[in-house]
């Protein structure tokens, strides 16, 4: 009987001996972390201390495997695809390859809500660090609406050009732009790049799929009294930053009348408006006019519709209604004062102006 009993003893600790030497060998800390397991795009790629902006999607699924579809050069055209294997021990995330080599392994950390991962790390001799924001299908709805470009940089340059995005409930969306307008003369509707396009956010990430596109762009965005402020980086190491307000549809109602051009400046030099009348009509419906006459060319006249808000006015010229030029205004009780970087001249090319207009009596 105690023999038999004995040999029960003896199978059950077969049986239990494995799971409990498992148990002791492996602890918590090397199990993967499911806080990351997800979807993550890459917002930065720091290499050196310097960042570029350089699209990635990383998937990490609960097996340990992981797949990586990403741009790695400037010049490079197409997204390359690798899968790979992941482990996480601490702070510790390591990267292996399907033959268990390791293909780098470094830290990570996570924010407090789970939804931005940094990774540092030593590659090729080369300190190495990464953002990525996860997933979530969340969409901010303070973004919805249309947003016309009002200031933009890259770098050092300040880029001459005219932009107006539009942010739909679905998440879906539309990009209208000219890139560069120094290249052009006569702007025509044909001008105007048309970008269809679908977004998400996250934890203050804007994520931006463009039409046909499977890895997206990632910006770091803020949104405030209906203006949209926002960075990313250049996949040459340039930082872009720009600023957008909100098209709220609204008017200035002071500003609603027939103003009269008292003085000009263009590139900041004045310039004479002795043989010029021009004269500015902002209706209270959204429509105007702008009346130029003089005594050796004749008279000519634009037509457009036009929207306020943030100080700026909206001007929706006619013949290009899907953007906007925009023109940065005071108003100081019958004058008028409207400053803009993209004004044409024919025997000045593009140019910064400012008008200033007393209201017709």
């Amino acid at each position: 009987m105690k023999r038999y009993l004995i040999f029960i003893g003896l199978i059950a600790l077969l049986f239990i001996a494995p799971a409990c030497l498992e148990n002791f060998f492996s602890s918590d800390e090397e199990e993967l972390n499911q806080d990351m397991v997800g979807v993550w795009y890459r917002y930065v790629k720091i290499e050196d201390g310097r960042s570029f902006g350089l699209r990635g999607l990383v998937k990490l699924f609960d097996s340990g495997s992981g797949t990586i579809e990403s741009f790695e050069e400037a010049d490079q055209e197409e997204p390359r695809f690798d899968s790979f294997k992941w482990l996480t021990e601490g702070g510790k995330f390591t990267v292996t390859d399907d033959n268990d080599s390791t293909l780098w392994s470094g830290s990570y950390s996570l924010t407090e809500d789970n939804n931005v991962v940094r990774f540092t790390y030593i590659r090729d001799s080369i300190s190495c660090e990464e953002v990525y924001v996860k997933y979530s299908g969340a969409k901010d709805p303070e973004m919805v609406g249309a947003w016309i470009m009002v200031k933009s940089q890259i770098g050092t340059d300040v880029p001459l050009n005219v932009e107006r995005v539009i942010f739909n409930q679905d998440g879906s969306g539309t990009d209208y732009y000219i890139d560069d307008l120094r290249k052009l003369e006569d702007i025509k509707s044909t001008d105007i790049e048309i970008c269809p396009m679908a977004w998400n956010t996250n934890s203050g990430y804007l994520i931006v799929f463009e039409e046909n596109e499977t890895v997206p762009m990632v910006i770091k965005y803020s949104v405030a009294d209906d203006v949209l402020t926002g960075n990313d980086y250049t996949d040459d190491g340039r930082e872009e930053s720009f600023t957008l307000v909100k098209d709220i549809d609204n008017i200035e109602e002071n500003a609603v009348g027939t103003w009269n051009l008292t003085s000009a400046t263009i590139d900041g030099s004045p310039v004479s408006t002795a043989f010029l009348q021009v004269t500015l009509h902002l209706n209270n419906d959204g429509t105007g006019d702008w009346v130029m006459s003089s005594t050796f060319s004749g008279s000519d006249s634009t037509s457009f519709s036009w929207k306020t808000n943030g100080g700026y006015v909206f001007i929706y010229d006619n013949a290009t209604p899907l953007i906007a030029w925009v023109q940065e205004y005071s108003l100081s009780g019958n004058t008028l004062v409207l400053r803009t970087d993209t004004d044409y001249y024919e025997e000045y090319g593009w140019v910064s102006s400012e008008y200033t207009f007393a209201r017709a009596k």
